[in-house]
């Protein structure tokens, strides 16, 4: 399916410096803010089956019409929104499910610049991060424990950032954060933080590199790597990118003049395979880059000549694996929004659990030219180190059946004994193409999905047999009594 647009908020509804955020807490909600030219916050949000709507979040005179705004769902039943107010301060606005919103100053007047950058990111349902450009040009770090306050320290010193620019966060695994930000000098610094360490910080890119006045992002498609994309001083859009076990590189995603240097970049990665990332031109056009594994990055023009305002900021989000949303202020002050829905692909989810303290997920994503992404999620509650072996099964609605396994370990408690942190997470994901996905395409757009997760508190390796016995289970929930023909696609 191509790309659709409308207009969200009609012009004049924003600020035409307006920086803009969005989340999405549940699979089939939405939910954006912008400050307006009079100093207020305003806000739409969409649930699925409903059309937007729109209330007011601050009232006239709360923000700064040039300063920062950030959001995070940190739980499915909460958001918070943090933004620079116009006298300086750091507001915070925070909702609970069955709740209406509050808020309260997180940081005084004059603590941040009024044209700076703010991020946000939480790297655990338990806590949240709060990063914004000082008005002396330092980095401040705000951050929250769940039953414990607010708390805060000056990450990098006076001087540091540009106080026009940018500040984009990511956490790529549960124990660790980095934070990307404009130096005055118009380099890009790198500050990060690993449990059990304090933080460090280096220069990504040297002096002159970034434009003082313009956008950066940050995306970690899977967990052993991240992308950080920002506007060069000459207009060119940058990309620096990590692999663990590799040190940073970097080239040039946009040439010089295709980007504003005063405006944002926004980037999402729905599908561990793949990475997006917008720009608005310096004639007005909304510039779209995506890459997929096994492809160069390419683009288009998202938007044409004099449709985004060449000094606002963009928010991108994906809810699903199969739609994308983006929004920025239009050259009349507008909110407009694009999005994008997956008509070629199809998605699978199911959460899996055990009797012993392991639970997770499993994903499948399958598109009909054939390109598949199996991708596993295994959490350790307990005391024990646990081997798992998680297995999943598409069956067709002709008979066949596609499968996936990957076994894993995650550490209890005991691994962390006397002194140290277990490592209770495992992720996996790996993509790949086979041809019988489109030849059996119909079938898999209708067919039904099965996941187990298998495992056992000793050190043997993987369960065997495990694979074999969701076949059964599908089949037979089907009523099927054998399958066409068994398609292992990831084992």
């Amino acid at each position: 399916m191509s790309w659709n647009q409308f207009t969200l908020a009609s012009a004049d509804s924003a600020s035409q410096s307006s920086r803009v955020a969005a989340v999405s807490r549940i699979d089939g909600s939405m939910e954006i803010w912008w400050v307006a030219a009079n100093g207020s916050v305003q806000a739409a949000y969409w649930y699925d089956g409903s059309p937007w709507q729109r209330y007011e979040l601050a009232p006239a005179d709360s923000a700064s019409a040039n300063g920062g705004i950030a959001a995070v769902s940190r739980i499915p039943g909460s958001m918070e929104v943090f933004f620079v107010g116009a006298n300086g301060s750091v507001q915070d606005h925070y909702w609970y499910e069955g709740d209406t919103w509050q808020g309260f100053e997180l940081a005084p007047a004059g603590s941040a610049s009024t044209t700076g950058g703010i991020a946000a990111v939480s790297r655990i349902p338990g806590s949240m991060e709060v990063f914004f450009t000082g008005a002396n040009g330092s980095v401040q770090d705000h951050y929250w424990y769940e039953g414990s306050n607010w708390q805060g320290f000056e990450l990098a010193p006076a001087g540091s950032a540009s106080t026009t620019g940018s500040v984009a966060a990511v956490s790529r695994i549960p124990g660790s954060m980095e934070v990307f930000f404009t130096g005055a000098n118009g380099s890009v610094q790198d500050h990060y933080w690993y449990e059990g360490s304090n933080w460090q910080g280096f220069e990504l890119a040297p002096a002159g590199s970034a434009s003082t006045t313009g956008g950066i992002a940050a995306v970690s498609r899977i967990p052993g790597s991240m992308e950080v994309f920002f506007t060069g001083a000459n207009g060119s859009v940058q990309d620096h990118y990590w692999y663990e076990g590799s040190t940073w590189q970097g080239f040039e995603l946009a040439p010089a003049g295709s980007a504003s240097t005063h405006s944002g970049v926004t980037a999402v990665s729905r599908i561990p395979a793949s990475m997006e990332v917008w720009f608005v031109g310096g004639n007005g056009s909304v510039q779209d880059r995506y890459w997929y594994e096994g492809s160069t990055w390419q683009g288009f023009e998202l938007a044409p000549a004099g449709s985004a305002s060449t000094t606002t900021g963009l928010a991108a989000v994906s809810r699903i694996p199969t739609s994308m949303e983006v929004w920025f202020v239009g050259g009349d002050a507008s909110v407009q929004d694009h999005y994008w829905y997956d008509t070629w692909g199809k998605n699978f989810d199911q959460d899996v659990t055990t009797d012993i303290a392991i639970g997770g997920s499993a994903h499948v994503v399958m598109r009909q030219d054939g390109y598949y992404t199996f991708s596993t999620h295994a959490h350790d509650s307990g005391f024990d180190n646990i081997d798992y072996t998680i297995s999943a099964a598409v069956l067709t609605s002709d008979g066949y059946v596609f499968t996936f396994q990957h076994s894993g370990h995650t550490e209890g408690t005991i691994a962390g004994l006397p002194l140290g942190t277990p490592d209770r997470n495992d992720d996996f994901s790996f993509t790949g193409n086979n041809p019988e996905i489109t030849a059996h395409w119909d079938g898999i757009l209708n067919g039904t999905f099965k996941a187990n997760l298998d495992a056992t508190d000793t050190l043997a390796a993987g369960v065997l047999g495990a694979l074999g016995d969701l076949v059964k289970e599908i089949l037979s929930a089907a009523e099927k009594a054998v399958a066409k023909a068994v398609i292992a696609l990831v084992a």
